[in-house]
């Protein structure tokens, strides 16, 4: 290493990129410079380092071992880096700037609304940035600091967060209007034996959440296909080829024309959701009042859900 020079921030963040895309192009774009100056700062980078960072080809780009440590340092320091500007800015302007906001897909097209009109009213100088993704991808970007605050089901299973509950929900179980159960009430969750349960993918925790009531009740799911979304899953069931069960947040919007619903007896089946944040994050009280916010808001609505405090 050359003692008498140190690695520039450009410099981390450009080994950061490339770590994450493992390509000097899509680097660049993420920092919003040319491939030149992300191929010039890696060079910089392995020069005061003294060792090789990235083997480079025609085909692809791979961490050597000493790439991937230095990576791993450069991510902790930029943390730090950022930590403190951030935690600078909050104490100047709390509640302002950007706030990146992870979204699970089963929560997003239902919950999302009412979260960010409470969000604009509360705090008019906070300007969110959603993505909506799979939990584990969300909770990838919250470890990387790509994302500030997640609103998923709870337990998360995120290392190093904090969650902070907000509400419970039924499920219910979704038919075509011609079936059976449409319209029934206090149902055994074993009905569940007697059903085709349609699922979401893997990797969306709902999918996780109704195999788990499966095993529960002896139910086996051979299911003839599988969606990315409840709106999908919801055309399947009016198209005949199973039933599916449906957080009851979703129930006013998917069930529409050649759908019912039929709900479960007590101890009623359901899910937990809640707001996730790094445990590290100078945004933690801030997080808390949005929290509580939201809480207030789903209080004033007829929504079918039970507040959390």
């Amino acid at each position: 290493m050359d003692e008498t020079r140190r690695p520039t921030l450009a410099q981390l963040r450009a080994l950061v990129a490339v770590a994450d895309a493992l390509h000097f192009g899509d680097a660049a774009t993420r920092l919003g410079v040319s491939q030149p100056s992300v191929s010039a700062a890696i060079a910089g980078l392995e020069t005061t380092l003294g060792a090789l960072l990235v083997e480079r080809s025609t085909r692809r780009v791979v961490l050597t071992p000493a790439g991937a440590s230095a990576a791993a340092h450069a991510r902790s320091v930029l943390s730090s880096v950022d930590h403190l500007v951030g935690a600078a800015k909050h104490d100047a302007q709390p509640f302002s700037g950007p706030l990146r906001l992870g979204v699970i897909p089963t929560v997003a097209p239902y919950l999302l609304p009412l979260l960010l009109r409470t969000l604009a009213r509360r705090f008019p100088a906070l300007h969110p940035d959603v993505k909506e993704d799979q939990t584990a991808r969300l909770l990838l970007d919250l470890s990387a600091g790509h994302l500030d605050l997640l609103l998923l089901a709870l337990p998360s299973g995120g290392d190093a967060v904090v969650e902070v509950p907000l509400y419970d929900e039924a499920f219910v179980l979704l038919v075509n209007e011609k079936d059976r159960l449409a319209g029934k009430s206090r149902l055994d969750p074993a009905v569940l034996r007697q059903v085709r349960l349609l699922l979401l993918d893997e990797g969306h925790c709902l999918r996780d959440q109704a195999l788990d009531l499966c095993r529960q009740v002896g139910a086996t799911t051979k299911q003839p296909a599988r969606a990315t979304s409840l709106t999908t899953l919801s055309q399947l069931v009016a198209a005949g080829l199973g039933t599916t069960l449906l957080p009851a947040t979703a129930a006013a919007v998917e069930v529409r024309r050649g759908l019912a619903t039929a709900t479960f007896r007590p101890p009623v089946p359901g899910r937990r959701l809640g707001l996730v944040h790094r445990e590290s994050s100078y945004r933690a009280e801030e997080y808390a009042q949005i929290a509580e916010r939201f809480r207030s808001a789903l209080q004033a609505t007829s929504l079918p859900v039970r507040v959390r405090r």
